[in-house]
């Protein structure tokens, strides 16, 4: 009405703005706290990202200078590359053996417990004793 306030109206007041301001603190100084938080984490990475990409370009230039060298002593040598290429064939000539040999082994233990290629399946009482042959007439 004029403009006056009771006592325990302002004290509300002033305690409402208080706890606002006490609020407000608390969130700037989350806020500065993950700020200074972020920026120590993005330095970090900034950091790490420069260490890694000096590393990367260190080994580029050593893959691409013993590149360089491999080409240049198989090229030099041709006689290397020949006998290179010889042990090659021969090593894919063993594999093919023993594939082989591998497959007919196979044939073979497959023979000898009653699983031909073609055809029913042998009678297994060889090994496996506890079968039985049936009986006549019983299904």
């Amino acid at each position: 009405m004029f403009g006056l306030v009771t006592r325990r109206r302002h004290e509300q007041e002033l305690d409402a703005a208080k706890a606002e301001t006490a609020r407000q603190r608390r969130a700037a100084e989350a806020a500065t706290s993950r700020a200074i938080t972020a920026e120590f984490n993005r330095d970090q990475i900034l950091r790490q990202l420069a260490e890694a990409d000096a590393t990367n370009r260190r080994i580029d230039g050593r893959n691409k200078a013993l590149n360089e060298r491999i080409t240049a002593l198989t090229e030099s040598n041709p006689e290397c590359l020949a006998d290179l290429e010889k042990q090659l064939a021969a090593a894919r000539e063993e594999l093919t053996a023993e594939k082989q040999r591998g497959d007919r082994l196979q044939e073979r233990l497959d023979d000898a417990v009653g699983l031909p290629r073609r055809g029913p399946i042998k009678d297994s009482s060889d090994w496996q004793p506890a079968n039985q042959k049936k009986k006549a007439g019983t299904s």
